[in-house]
């Protein structure tokens, strides 16, 4: 295929995404343009010069092979679908991140919980024992009261 022909535009160019997908697909054509240009470096003279070389067409016995036709140009439908997977991969992508951050989440969480259980315990055993102190001294008023309270 002819270079011109790979860079027409078609009617989903003119439809472009916009937010994130918009700047994903942007700099994966960039990196497309730069492999490409990487890949194939061409010469513009070389090009130039270039021309057709006409063959004498000999009669033969058997009819020359059709020519293959060309692929269909890319659809506006293909286009559609090239975007709906990309955003596709982004969702994906996005979704595994958010699966992350809540599995981070729920170890903080969990962290916390431990942490706030323990305090909680500790307050709880601080007023078992001032509760048996208070016992204790109870005890001992009644024990030191119980003289003034008996007839005599």
């Amino acid at each position: 295929m002819s270079d011109p022909a790979l860079k027409t535009q078609t009617t989903a160019a003119a439809r472009q995404p916009s937010g994130p997908l918009q700047d994903w697909l942007a700099t994966l054509s960039r990196i497309d343009a730069a492999d490409q240009a990487r890949a194939a470096p061409r010469r513009p003279d070389a090009q130039a010069a270039w021309e057709p070389r006409i063959v004498a067409h000999a009669e033969r016995s058997e009819p020359l092979p059709e020519p293959e036709p060309e692929p269909p140009a890319p659809r506006a439908e293909d286009d559609d679908l090239a975007a709906l997977m990309a955003e596709n991969m982004m969702l994906k992508a996005r979704l595994r991140q958010e699966n992350a951050r809540y599995d981070e989440l729920q170890v903080l969480l969990a962290d916390e919980l431990r942490a706030l259980r323990s305090h909680v315990q500790q307050e709880v055993d601080k007023a078992e024992e001032l509760r048996a102190e208070r016992d204790l001294w109870m005890a001992r008023a009644e024990a030191l009261a119980q003289p003034l309270f008996q007839r005599r």
